[in-house]
């Protein structure tokens, strides 16, 4: 019987030490996903337009500026891959201009003009909204991604990523980077310049829908873009009319930017 009672302190001892060793363990407070912060970007891209083989939607841009309100613009974009083509439908006196984005590079061109025009994918569009930002998103490619920890937004667990500019062609910096742990879909961003200052953040919902080979693909609807400096500067990105579909060979070749 002595016996007996010393083995079963002994396995209740071990027992406790054992629950209490889990309790304080690193590995009950880190993320134990098997993704890493790459892994997670591109998944999150795809969200965007980015490494698709073949999609497109249409995008209405309305707002506020340091000048009152925005004229509504709109575009149909089409993307694949690393590419993207944004051509104006309104307002009219736009109609047939486009923007077109091959890797980190993106040009000007319409009718009229003789040659494309190379431009920055930072330069301001419509109120704090860049080129950049109407285009697909390839955020893997043209960021070092770190996760930093994981926190709720919204009620919702998501990562949090730092990611860092690969190249001064891109369109911001640096940006932290919230992604939905469950759904894999950016949350918000913080935009920050090359010193560390915070200029604008964005928010995300994403109520489209792909079906990419027999898979539901969550895809952005709205994309709201806030001037932390100036907080009457706001715009307003909405995407409709979004779907697969396959492109021609000359689609984003740039010696077609200028076609009629």
């Amino acid at each position: 019987m002595q016996i007996f009672k010393k083995t079963a302190f002994l396995v209740a001892s071990l027992v406790l030490a054992s629950a209490a060793y889990a309790t304080d363990s690193p590995a009950n407070t880190t993320s134990t996903s098997t993704l890493d912060a790459t892994q997670i970007v591109a998944a999150s891209d795809r969200a965007r337009g980015g490494g698709l083989n073949g999609v497109q939607w249409t995008i209405d841009i309305t707002g506020q500026d340091s000048g009152g309100p925005i004229d509504k613009r709109s575009y149909l974009v089409r993307a694949s891959g690393e590419d993207s083509l944004a051509e104006a439908t309104y307002p009219p006196r736009e109609a047939g201009s486009r923007l077109l984005q091959n890797g980190r590079s993106m040009w000007f061109g319409k009718a009229t003009l003789t040659k494309p025009v190379s431009i920055s994918t930072r330069q301001k569009m419509v109120g704090p909204a860049s080129n950049g930002d109407i285009a697909s998103t390839n955020y893997a490619k043209d960021y070092d991604a770190t996760l930093l920890r994981t926190e709720q937004v919204d009620g919702e667990d998501a990562y949090v990523l730092n990611l860092v500019a690969k190249s001064k062609f891109v369109t911001y910096d640096r940006i932290v980077y919230y992604v939905s742990v469950s759904r894999l879909v950016p949350l918000k961003a913080d935009f920050y310049t090359v010193s560390g200052k915070i200029f604008k953040t964005a928010s995300f919902e994403m109520a489209n829908r792909l079906d990419i080979d027999g898979r539901a693909q969550p895809f952005v609807s709205k994309m709201s873009i806030q001037d932390t400096i100036e907080k009457s500067n706001y715009s307003l990105l909405q995407y409709s009319e979004v779907a697969t579909k396959k492109f021609g060979a000359d689609m984003f070749n740039l010696g077609s930017l200028n076609r009629p």
